[in-house]
């Protein structure tokens, strides 16, 4: 990893990681690993998920050993650079209490002397996607501790080590603060959003344009149009039906097989602006829903042709395109059946935030049972907007009506008797165009708040790169140089070292003396 030095400010030198303290794997080689005699409440057990979540200072644990699993295991001191090698790697921490933890975590304890272990942890932050690539692409991909050891660091003076991590936390705290500002937006957008579709059916987002329109038509007209018009859209096609099929008939008894909508008492419902009225939505479409054709009968997926949407498709608010697929076998055979372009499709239920969603089909599909198809044709079509916005407005309404168990599910009837609020048609432009200028302004919002965090990311990594490249503070001339310090350590830690063997020398000599024999001052 050498071959990639580059040329280092003045005062600065390249050491590698292996010589700035100890650097040692974890221990839990224990049998068996989940033995509960080893766990307890005498040191913290740190695993590599809790050094990958730490955001580099790891301040919580899950676990504990005992005084056994301490016995089979290794303390680290408070401070000590946590490294993974394994699952997650090259994530880094700086342990805030002592610690054990496996060996799937290299443990550096610096000499504080040479390095601040802050400033070494933020540069390890700085080539973590280089040390991964060194991880063989197996199924748990991981890396040795021999690589870390060929690991080479640009080290400045202790002082002005200690200066730029001063820094990057100055510039971090300030970072941090903007993103949790931005991250407190899309929430304030979704409940402007809420806001624009609360006004827009309470009448108040319109309220200017119908005094300056009071001769509309009713909504009154406009539904009762739509009755007729669904009406006599029946009678056609059970005509054409009944002549497909040869019948032929002189009465007209045929026409009584017509369901009306039932008609809805709006005595409890909330009072409209003038002009507008309450209706069910079975009152202008058509409510069926779909089937999961057999899994395990290949004539019905097997070179499918036909769309076959499921609940998750509908967190987008239109369709137009669907991962699987179903054959016309399917739609004979089974209750699915296909829906027209611009049918309204909500969850009924769905994992998470799933049901209640309504997305458009910009599609002709079948759907699984967990989607309810409202289908709005000939004069109806023209309210299908408002509808849609009336469901997205509503989603958390109708989350509220689900009944059930663990998962609470919508069904048909939910949907069929769900009451809209319908305005004048010429009114319902007017919402949908002022609603969508809106909707508009929110999207360029949350556009640009993305785009300020996905900045923010990288100003921290330009932060870093500048700080070891000796960018982010001044050089200070009275600082020792780290090479200077670094060969002060070495020859202290040479005459330590000579000291050391010198006294075990002659702690062996000592031992063969023979008891009670005397030597001689001066040749001991």
């Amino acid at each position: 990893m050498s071959d990639e030095l580059t040329e280092l400010p003045e005062g600065w030198c390249y050491i590698l990681l292996k010589n700035l303290g100890e650097l040692k794997r974890g221990k839990s080689k224990h049998r068996p690993r989940n033995d509960p005699k080893l766990y307890g409440d005498f040191v913290p057990f740190i695993q590599t998920g809790e050094v990958a979540r730490s955001g580099g200072r790891i301040s919580n644990f899950s676990k504990m050993y005992s005084e056994l699993g301490v016995q089979q295991s290794r303390i680290f001191p408070k401070g000590t650079i946590c490294i993974t090698i394994a699952a997650n790697i090259a994530d880094t921490g700086i342990l805030g209490f002592d610690a054990c933890f496996p060996d799937s975590i290299v443990g550096l304890i610096t000499d504080d002397r040479l390095a601040d272990s802050y400033f070494i942890e933020y540069f390890l932050r700085t080539i973590r996607e280089d040390l991964a690539q060194f991880a063989p692409a197996t199924a748990q991909a991981n890396i040795n501790i021999e690589i870390l050891n060929k690991v080479f660091v640009p080290l400045p003076p202790i002082q002005e080590q200690k200066r730029i991590v001063t820094k990057i936390e100055e510039l971090n705290d300030r970072t941090q603060k903007a993103k949790k500002a931005l991250d407190s937006i899309p929430q304030l957008c979704d409940r402007f959003h809420q806001s624009v579709l609360a006004v827009a059916f309470r009448g108040d987002l319109t309220a200017d344009w119908r005094e300056q329109n009071p001769d509309v038509e009713p909504a009154s007209v406009l539904l009762e149009k739509i009755k007729q018009d669904r009406r006599q859209r029946w009678e056609e096609e059970e005509f054409a039906k009944l002549k497909a099929s040869g019948t032929i008939r002189t009465d007209e008894k045929w026409k009584s097989r017509y369901k009306e909508p039932e008609m809805i008492n709006s005595f409890n419902l909330p009072e409209l602006p003038h002009a507008w009225s309450w209706a069910s939505v079975e009152q202008f479409a058509d409510v069926g829903t779909g089937a999961t054709p057999l899994r395990n009968e290949p004539k019905y997926y097997e070179n499918g042709i036909i769309p076959w949407i499921t609940s998750g498709a509908l967190n987008n608010l239109f369709i137009d395109k669907a991962e699987e697929f179903i054959t016309p076998i399917a739609i004979q055979e089974t209750n699915a059946k296909i829906f027209p372009k611009h049918t309204l499709l909500v969850a009924m239920y769905g994992e998470g935030k799933t049901r209640g969603k309504v997305a458009e089909l910009l599609i002709e599909a079948a759907t699984n049972q967990a989607c309810a198809a409202l289908i709005l044709e000939g004069l109806a079509s023209k309210i299908q907007p408002l509808v849609k916005l009336f469901f997205q407005k509503n989603y958390t309404d109708i989350r509220k009506l689900a009944s059930g168990g663990v998962q609470p599910n919508l069904n048909l009837s939910m949907i069929k008797s769900t009451f809209v609020p319908i305005p004048p048609l010429q009114e319902q432009v007017e919402i949908i165009q002022v609603v969508s200028r809106l909707m508009s302004m929110i999207e360029i919002v949350e556009k640009q708040c993305q785009y300020t965090e996905d900045k923010l990311d990288r100003l921290n990594q330009s932060i870093l790169a500048k700080a070891f490249r000796g960018e982010l503070v001044p050089q200070e001339p009275d600082d020792e140089p780290a090479s200077v310090l670094l060969e002060r350590i070495r020859a202290e830690r040479e005459k330590l070292n000579n000291s050391k063997l010198k006294s075990d020398r002659t702690s062996k000599r000592k031992s063969k003396i023979v008891e009670g024999q005397g030597f001689i001052p001066g040749l001991e």
